[in-house]
């Protein structure tokens, strides 16, 4: 499903330099549950928002599903992006504004790949399905940590995607709450079938990833 090739990304020039990503090849199977691990700058979220189409590398290739991610425009790639990755940040990019309902209805307005009636019903049932159906008109400000995870949880969902990118999606939280958190990704993995990539500096002991990946310094080690 997901495939990069000597993927390599450098920020800033001569004495500057800075290689984050080195030479990454890695594949990764539909409905796969996959960590990607290492020390806070080692290059784990960098390396995963070039696999997502979000951020161009330097050199090397990234295919989704075939379809070679930067060889495409970036309209393309922004509906690649839209239609085919949800995203789930550590701080939750909702926007304050929009309630819960309508930062989860935000991916698929945008996709217009829906009537605004069914993309709020399927809003609904996501929300439901999180566990915050009674919290659906209440703006980020006064949703809890978890709370709003949930809700970005919910919006990566919005459009079916194939595969949901998290960086750090419990790094801002409880210990608790990172487990509830984490039991609800796998949960999603198995009633969906999506491919599932978690960056983390934390791996719990007790996970139930199919394939750990440890970033060092840029590499995979």
């Amino acid at each position: 499903m997901i495939r990069t090739q000597n993927l390599c990304k450098i920020f800033g020039r001569g004495t500057n330099k800075i290689e984050a990503v080195k030479d990454v090849t890695l594949s990764i199977k539909k409905g796969e549950t996959v960590a990607i691990v290492g020390k806070s700058g080692a290059g784990k979220s960098t390396l995963l928002h070039i696999m997502s189409g979000l951020d161009r590398p330097s050199s090397g290739k990234v295919f989704l599903n075939n379809v070679d991610v930067y060889k495409i425009n970036e309209q393309k790639r922004a509906r690649l992006r839209n239609r085919k990755i949800g995203f789930v940040y550590q701080f939750y990019n909702l926007l304050p504004d929009l309630t819960a309902l309508e930062n989860v209805m935000l991916p698929a307005m945008i996709g217009k790949i829906s009537s605004r009636k069914q993309i709020k019903r399927k809003a609904e049932y996501l929300l439901y399905d999180v566990g915050l159906e009674n919290r659906s008109k209440h703006v980020p400000s006064t949703l809890s940590g978890g709370e709003a995870q949930r809700v970005a949880i919910a919006r990566s969902l919005i459009n079916d995607p194939e595969i949901i990118l998290c960086d750090e999606p419990t790094g801002n939280l409880d210990t608790v709450t990172s487990q509830q958190i984490q039991e609800l990704l796998f949960k999603i993995n198995k009633q969906k079938g999506m491919t599932l990539v978690i960056v983390t500096h934390n791996l719990n002991g007790d996970n139930h990833f199919d394939r750990v990946i440890e970033i060092r310094d840029g590499r995979i080690i």
